[in-house]
């Protein structure tokens, strides 16, 4: 990282330190978009209570049979449902992040 950068991860230190008390008490609880990188090791710390990610692998996989579907005039789920993952402090090193 260049001098002077502040990576997220530092970002979101910042922003939930001033909230330590109220996380640890569970009177605050943040849920987080993501389950990838900086946010899962957010999760580790306590500093949220859950994440919530979409499935881009899945999304890439799945996105050129539902296009040529489209192209050859099948009829396809709308919409298509590629899944989420849900992580946890508990979860954060098993939930899946793709």
């Amino acid at each position: 990282m260049r001098k002077g950068a502040v990576g997220k991860r530092d970002r979101d230190r910042q922003l939930t330190d001033q909230y330590k008390a109220q996380i640890a008490s569970k009177s605050l609880v943040i849920v987080a978009a993501d389950t990838i990188g900086d946010e899962v090791a957010i999760a580790k710390e306590g500093r949220v209570e859950a994440l919530v990610g979409q499935r881009p692998f899945e999304m890439g996989y799945k996105a050129p049979s539902v296009m040529i579907d489209l192209i050859e005039g099948k009829k396809v789920d709308d919409p298509v449902f590629t899944g989420l993952d849900e992580c946890t402090r508990e979860t954060a090193d098993t939930c899946i992040q793709k």
